[in-house]
């Protein structure tokens, strides 16, 4: 395109400053740097840039003009008024506040003496721009946010984005240590009295070096006992990465705190750092966390326990609660008395804020669900689910998407829908945007409502609260009122968000609880089951759906069973292979199944059948699909590429131009799971990766056919072909260095991995794709997606395509919608 030359020296002098200079020996910052003045802008109005809008394609007039080569210096910017800089100080504790850092940026300079790594030391910020290169910030102003950063002699840049407040501080400190400890971003355990052997923890390691540090180890003691030591995964150079570490248990040490003595070690045992961090150490009868290692990216995440007194010899219920917006799980779980019937836990989010309980979220309280089933050892029909304010919205989102796990729900000071709540509305006012709002459909509960229909219901809501105001349970009320006969309803007289414990522990919910417990599947004989992805949620009881017509529309299935039991009949929407286990529904044979408009009858007891519609539209058995295939172990969406222990790989095989890109976006991801996520993501370069050394992980993989030679390995077969100069769809191609995509495939070499690519044709077309917002809660991304160059200044006008593949992972069977469609 015409501006790709001036960005291919852009960033090759991106990397030739920040990628190749060497640490200068003997010159250091010896005080922090605390930035006191700056220039601030602001984009349009708060309407038109909300602080909380959750878009796929983040507009930014200027990263724009950074990205392709325009100064964004304030006196050298009024070629561009819409930037409109003005200079500001910060206060005395050091914040920049301006209304502008609602939906704007700030931009801040430093003269350096001499080239050197620094720790970038800020909060408030979304994203940190540092001489160009995308960084990872601290939008919620945690304070944990400390990034290695290179700089050059001369003038560095730092454009910081705006984060969840309109305030920002930024300091430049010196490195400590080239590896050092981290207490910014911890996850303890609690240590259990009765317990022995080791818990897991994690804690932040920053490299501060140009080379990646590898065989480090992390030594523990607790008071004065026996060192374990911890074999550290590699950290990549000039980044952080959260790595977990063994603690060893106690034995007859009963104060209930004691502390932990951490040592960092290199690889040839010189000690480079130590911390000393508290520890609770708890019995397993109180109040306590409990961590593990998560199957989505192998760091360690915590859930809270709140044990019930239930007696010896009885099957305990489960209560399972999650926790509103800022709250951790530890604080979620102490708010409830201890049960006499019933054991409570609250899983994390993956963070205070996390992913709202959707995308990571939700996968963060499936593994804890499947691991409190595992411990408690539950009444398996005395399942409940919980929550309040965002936690509530779980309790919405979780129980429409997973019907038959619960007995009953209780959402407290809950938003049925993300987009409810946030002051922001979807644009979808072309096929392309609606396109992006079909692949959202799993996070909208409303179109999932007669799921509802599976279990009680109980809403619990402060009439007065004035951060979710009770409008959206009124809203839940009326909705339920038209079809479900079994929910109660409670408005607190001038309840506010939260006006005590009781806001979540409210004992005539827990009553409701009592009386309802989950049907054995034997018992059910009429289902409605309704979901938007099978990848996401695909059975309910006796019933699987494993593909459908068309990808994340919603699919419905109702069936009854007749009086005599010797009958099932019902109806289907959007749905084109089922799975029925008869071996659970109360059926007798012969059986005859009357499905839409097909009729099957079975003359012999079988255990199973599966149902495929015909291009004719009717049913008939068949069988299940291949594991090549889409299905419920791997149905696509760009997301669900990130699990599976994911691992980001990045090319190496390009110009130092290109390698720069690959590895600062993979590293750019990395920082930003790291911090929403609290996750712990291994980067490597291609070069290091090869498929048997690292089985049945998710990929990602960062830049093309030409510049990673992961791609041969893993997309030779891909129906998108990416290299430079050109992107291959089928017949379809784009030419020019422009262009940039995001897409899924199926890892060949795996029956449930996948393969993410964030690839571009160019210098250009890399630079179009470097955002990350398919790590924000709220925005959702389907099979494929294909930008231009424009797209920080025209947001979704810049998508030239996007959609899905077919049920084969195929294109020609895929649905798309294209930019001359609009």
């Amino acid at each position: 395109m015409y501006m790709h030359n001036r960005l291919r020296g852009f960033l090759l002098l991106l990397f030739l400053l920040s990628g190749l200079l060497s640490i200068s020996q003997g010159q250091t910052i010896t005080q922090p740097i605390v930035f006191t003045e700056g220039w601030v802008t602001g984009f349009g109005t708060p309407e038109k840039y909300p602080r909380y809008a959750r878009t796929e394609f983040p507009v930014d007039p200027v990263i724009s003009r950074l990205l392709s080569s325009k100064s964004i210096r304030p006196e050298g910017s009024q070629d561009s008024p819409s930037l409109d800089w003005e200079p500001i100080e910060a206060d005395a504790e050091g914040y920049f506040k301006h209304k502008y850092l609602a939906s704007g940026g700030l931009y801040l300079e430093y003269e350096s003496p001499s080239d050197r790594v620094v720790i970038l030391d800020a909060s408030g910020h979304g994203k940190a721009y540092v001489n160009g290169v995308p960084r990872e910030g601290d939008h919620f102003g945690f304070g944990i946010t400390k990034v290695p950063v290179q700089l050059t002699k001369g003038r560095n840049t730092f454009y910081l984005t705006s984060g969840r407040n309109p305030e920002i501080r930024a300091a430049l400190r010196a490195v400590e240590s080239p590896v050092q400890l981290s207490d910014d971003q911890l996850t303890l355990p609690d240590l259990i009295q009765e317990e022995t052997g080791f818990k897991w923890a994690g804690i932040k390691v920053i490299n501060a070096t140009e080379t990646a540090a590898t065989d480090y180890r992390i030594l523990a003691r607790v008071e004065g006992g026996e060192e374990m030591s911890t074999a550290l995964p590699v950290i990549e150079k000039l980044t952080s990465r959260i790595v977990p570490f063994r603690i060893p248990e106690l034995e007859g040490v009963l104060r209930s705190e004691v502390a932990v003595q951490l040592r960092l070690l290199s690889a040839s045992g010189e000690e480079l750092g130590s911390l000393t961090l508290p520890l609770k150490n708890r019995t397993a009868g109180g109040l306590h966390n409990r961590t593990f290692i998560s199957s989505i990216d192998g760091s360690v995440q915590y859930y809270a326990v709140q044990p019930g007194q239930v007696p010896e010899g009885q099957a305990p219920a489960l209560f399972f609660s999650t926790h509103g917006a800022g709250v951790e799980a530890s604080g979620q779980a102490a708010v409830y008395t201890s049960k006499d019937w019933g054991h409570l836990i609250a899983p994390s989010n993956r963070g205070p804020f996390g992913f709202a309980w959707e995308d990571w979220g939700r996968l963060d309280a499936l593994e804890v669900l499947e691991i409190g089933k595992k411990r408690f050892q539950p009444d398996r029909q005395k399942i409940y689910l919980t929550g309040h304010s965002m936690g509530g919205h779980a309790s919405w989102y979780l129980g429409a998407s997973y019907p038959d796990y619960w007995a009953a729900i209780g959402p407290a000071a809950g938003y049925a829908e993300l987009h409810d709540w946030i002051e922001h509305v979807r644009k979808v006012e072309t096929p392309i945007q609606r396109m992006f709002a079909r692949a959202g459909n799993a996070q909208r509960t409303r179109l999932l409502h007669r799921n509802y229909l599976h279990f009680g219901v109980y809403i619990n809501h402060g009439d007065a609260d004035a951060v979710v105001p009770v409008r959206h349970a009124r809203e839940m009320r009326q909705l339920l009122a038209g079809f479900h006969p079994d929910f109660s309803y409670y408005e607190y007289p001038g309840g506010g968000h939260w006006y005590g414990n009781h806001s979540a522990d409210w004992p005539p919910m827990f009553d409701f609880f009592k009386s309802h417990q989950l049907p054995l599947p034997g018992q059910v004989r009429k289902l409605e089951f309704q979901t938007a992805s099978p990848g996401i949620s695909s059975r309910s009881h006796w019933v699987t759906l494993y593909q459908q017509t068309h990808p994340y529309q919603i699919s419905e299935v109702d069936l009854a069973l007749g009086a005599d039991s010797l009958s099932l009949q019902g109806t289907t929407q959007n749905a084109t292979v089922l799975h029925l286990d008869l071996s659970k529904a109360a059926v007798l044979f012969p059986l005859l199944i009357a499905l839409d408009e097909s009729q099957l009858r079975l003359e012999r007891a079988v255990k199973e059948i599966t149902l495929v519609r015909t291009d004719t539209g009717e049913w008939e058995v068949g069988t299940l699909p291949s594991r090549d295939e889409k299905g419920p172990h791997r149905y696509g969406g760009f997301k669900d590429a990130f699990r599976h222990r994911m691992i980001f790989v990045y090319g190496t095989q390009g110009s130092p131009e290109e390698n720069a890109w690959n590895f600062y976006k993979a590293r750019f991801d990395a920082e930003t799971f790291g911090y929403r996520g609290n996750g712990a993501i291994e980067l490597l370069p291609d070069r290091q990766f090869s498929p048997e050394a690292y089985p049945d992980r998710g990929v990602i993989l960062y830049g093309n056919a030409d510049t990673n030679s992961v791609w041969k390995q893993l997309l030779a077969e891909s129906p998108v072909q990416v290299r430079r100069g050109e992107m291959k769809l089928g017949e379809r191609v784009w030419t020019g260095e422009g262009w940039g995509c995001y897409f899924i495939q199926p890892r060949p070499d795996s029956d449930i991995a996948s393969v993410g690519v964030v690839a571009g044709t160019g210098p250009t077309g890399f630079a179009a794709v470097h955002a990350n917002h398919y790590f924000l809660a709220g925005t959702a991304f389907p099979d494929l997606t294909i930008v231009g160059a424009e797209v920080f200044e025209t947001g979704y006008g810049a998508v030239v395509g996007t959609g899905y593949f077919g049920n084969d992972w195929g294109a020609e069977t895929g649905d798309f919608v294209w930019k001359e469609n609009r």
